[in-house]
């Protein structure tokens, strides 16, 4: 039985049949700490600990199993009884809250290993599964609030994760609005005061990173009696010095294969506007393109949706989120109808180097032909309007280091395992 529970703003709960509320307040915050423990069973002392601040009233353990009974309806089995605990069995998909620490872990990952356009990617995946404040509207003052604390916590390190990798991959002059903001609301944060400065510094105004500085260090004195830290400190200095390791890092050329000399695809279209109402949509065709490590998930997804409901414009808007993370090209092919899978391959073909008299004549041999390219390559191929599974299923990538995303009109009867996101036609579009 399919099930979604959400945290990262108001809290929400899905399940087969769609949206179901989730109750009053106190039960969806029972909902919410089982969700957070989940897969591990919750005694019902720990349980009201989380629920009450202070002294919990006498009726706190009845009114815990009539909240757990009424969530079973949505849940069913889902919710166990284990000797005076319940345990909540949801997959990690399951859990926007558990989703958001997998692209956070592997972002922060990609970082170290020198991969910021991979991190990129998972990062402003993970960030767009927020739809507010942790656990917004429950209630506030009891222990639950230091788990959704972390939440937030790990929220803005994200955030500021995020910031580096765009720093690191030429971003300048727009982190500055996004990262003001940031320290509006957390003053105390260094390590993005460092980053406002960079951004400011490589965009050309001294003077701003410097100013920046100085309130930084008005700030940190004000508020807690102490100085700015060493990095901070040593930015600065670096600053006044202009020294040549602050200047904007060389970005890599982004014509040609360096090794092989070939003309690398850059197909896709203009980054479009995106119909409101589709981040989350977003978000999930980010990840489906980027799966954990060792999931035994192909790196797929299918969107679709009616005409107008932005099928095209998301995995063009996904695609160039992608770029980074694809440097051996990205393809854009149309499927129009009638279109065999053996022309697609071909397209495929030519488009990654192969000389178009050197396509093999078979189906199965330009199948052999394109998985081979791929096995050595990191490639991203787009497929819009895609009419029948049997024309992309010879494009599914068989391992995670190139990735397929395919739209079309409806559902594709496809391998269980490459997901579908689902669209519908939006009343506006966010610019």
């Amino acid at each position: 039985m399919p099930i979604e529970v959400r945290l990262l703003g108001p809290v929400e709960l899905r399940g087969e049949d769609g949206a179901v509320h989730p109750g009053p307040a106190k039960q969806r915050a029972v909902l919410a700490a089982l969700a957070l423990k989940a897969n591990r069973p919750v005694a019902l002392n720990r349980l009201t600990e989380l629920l009450w601040a202070g002294q919990p009233p006498a009726s706190a353990v009845a009114n815990i199993r009539n909240h757990v009974a009424a969530l079973r309806r949505t849940l069913g089995t889902r919710i166990v009884s284990r000797d005076g605990a319940y345990q909540l069995t949801l997959a990690p998909h399951e859990l926007d809250a558990a989703e958001f620490r997998r692209l956070a872990e592997s972002g922060h990952t990609a970082l170290s290993l020198g991969e910021p356009a991979r991190a990129e990617a998972d990062l402003a995946a993970a960030m767009l599964l927020w739809r507010g404040p942790a656990g917004q509207g429950l209630p506030r003052g009891a222990a639950l609030d230091v788990l959704l604390a972390g939440l937030e916590a790990d929220r803005l390190r994200v955030l500021e994760d995020l910031t580096e990798a765009r720093l690191r991959l030429g971003y300048a002059g727009e982190l500055e609005p996004v990262l003001r903001d940031h320290l509006a609301a957390h003053p105390l944060r260094e390590r993005a005061w460092a980053q406002l400065m960079l951004a400011l510094y490589r965009s050309g105004d001294l003077g701003a990173a410097l100013a920046a500085y100085r309130q930084a260090q008005s700030t940190l004195h004000t508020q807690l009696g102490i100085d700015p830290g060493s990095e901070l400190a040593d930015l600065h200095v670096a600053m006044l010095e202009r020294a040549p390791r602050l200047d904007l890092p060389a970005r890599q050329p982004a014509g040609r294969l360096r090794a092989a000399g070939v003309e690398v695809p850059r197909e896709l279209p203009p980054e479009p506007v995106l119909p409101s109402g589709h981040a989350e949509a977003l978000a999930a065709v980010l990840a489906a393109a980027r799966p954990a490590p060792g999931a035994r998930v192909p790196a797929a997804v299918v969107v679709h949706g009616p005409a107008g409901s932005g099928t095209t414009a998301l995995v063009v808007r996904a695609g160039h989120r992608l770029a980074g993370a694809f440097p051996d090209g990205q393809i854009f092919a149309e499927a129009r109808a009638g279109l065999a899978a053996a022309d697609l391959l071909a397209r495929v073909l030519r488009a990654v180097g192969v000389p178009a008299a050197e396509v093999p004549e078979h189906a199965d041999e330009r199948i052999g032909r394109y998985r081979s390219l791929l096995a050595a390559r990191r490639v991203l191929i787009v497929v819009d309007g895609a009419v029948a599974a049997d024309q992309i299923r010879p494009l599914i990538p068989t391992s995670h280091r190139s990735a397929l995303l395919v739209t079309s009109r409806g559902p594709l009867p496809m391998p269980e395992d490459v997901p579908h996101v689902a669209l519908r036609a939006p009343d506006r579009v966010d610019y």
